[in-house]
């Protein structure tokens, strides 16, 4: 079914919202070109290939806008999260150039969210979010999505061209959204004190069942801990599912081991885990800082710290609608605290 869109001159596009399919793979690659350039963050994605098997894994869902003749106007891709997690994130999400005046983008999100939604065992959808769009941000907010988070650093600005006014960081942050699908319970979580308070307003934003300790274990045995590392960003995102007595021990071997200029690190610490006040701590005194919370994602909730090394973050040149800015003011107090 057709969806009719106009302009502020009154021109008028039809539109239909799908799924993707084999052939829209080369025009997907197109939009990308078109918007970045040669300098997408996900550079694999320019391989129409590579898109098709990703899609045929289950690993990305791609849905797009069409055109009665065809043409493919929008895209959207949602795509899974860590394996274990129960979660879907969007990812590539561009509207042509042309049809960009015709506000086809957030009714394509709301569609790819009702789809996302009928699918078993999906605990969350998530959105990233980018700092120079805030165009997203209220189409984001406006289909209730919460605010959780920042993933700082994630990408160097050198290597991601787009259309749009770039602030000054030498790296691209994102603003972390999420929407409830299933989970209903988070149980337990291990904050520091000083974070406790901000914990329940994000929480309780969420309607979900909680209690908060500011108290936990002392750290032991043995840390488990999964690094993903891109090189090409100079980010390495290290996820702490169980902190040990050797917690500091594996951080110090984990950044010596990554030496970049412009090098960022990004820690997800699971704060179901009692030790993970503990942990909080240690990492602290490494120079991370709390950057909000990585919610609803699978079977624990995790808290995000980051560690900027020698990167300085502007964070007044964040472009942040106002829904959103309590969350960037006190992740910036975060940082100029730590």
């Amino acid at each position: 079914m057709y969806t009719t869109f106009k302009n502020k001159r009154g021109d008028s596009i039809s539109v239909r919202f799908r799924e993707f399919q084999p052939k829209d793979a080369e025009a997907i690659v197109n939009l990308i070109r078109e918007e970045y350039g040669d300098k997408y963050h996900t550079p694999e994605l320019y391989d129409k290939n590579v898109i098709v098997q990703r899609y045929n894994e289950g690993k990305i869902i791609f849905n797009v806008a069409e055109l009665p003749d065809g043409e493919i106007a929008a895209c959207l891709n949602m795509k899974k999260t860590l394996p274990q997690e129960k979660c879907y994130s969007m990812g590539t999400g561009i509207v042509k150039k042309a049809y960009r005046k015709y506000h086809i983008f957030k009714p394509l999100i709301k569609y790819v969210m009702e789809q996302i939604r009928k699918r078993q065992d999906v605990s969350a959808i998530h959105a990233l979010l980018v700092m120079y769009h805030d165009i997203t941000q209220n189409d984001i907010d406006q289909l209730g999505l919460k605010p959780c988070g920042f993933i700082i650093d994630m990408v160097l600005a050198d290597n991601f061209s787009h259309s749009f006014k770039s602030d000054d960081n030498l790296k691209y942050s994102f603003i972390l959204t999420v929407d409830k699908v299933s989970k209903n319970a988070v149980g337990t979580l291990y904050v520091p004190v000083e974070h406790s308070d901000f914990t329940k307003k994000i929480y309780d934003s969420f309607d979900v069942n909680f209690k908060i300790e500011t108290n936990g274990a002392d750290l032991s045995g043995e840390s488990v801990i999964s690094v993903e590392d891109n090189s090409m960003q100079q980010n390495c995102s290290v996820y702490v599912d169980n902190a040990g007595a050797d917690l500091l021990e594996k951080m110090t071997d984990i950044e010596r081991e990554r030496q970049q200029a412009f090098q960022t690190f990004n820690v997800f610490l699971n704060i179901n885990d009692e030790k993970a006040v503990a942990a909080y701590e240690v990492l602290k005194g490494r120079g991370y800082f709390f950057a909000g919370f990585k919610s609803l994602a699978g079977e624990n909730e995790l808290m995000i710290m980051h560690n900027p090394k020698k990167v300085p973050i502007n964070f007044d040149t964040w472009l942040v609608i106002e829904h959103f800015a309590p969350l960037k003011d006190y992740i910036n107090k975060s940082y100029e605290s730590r």
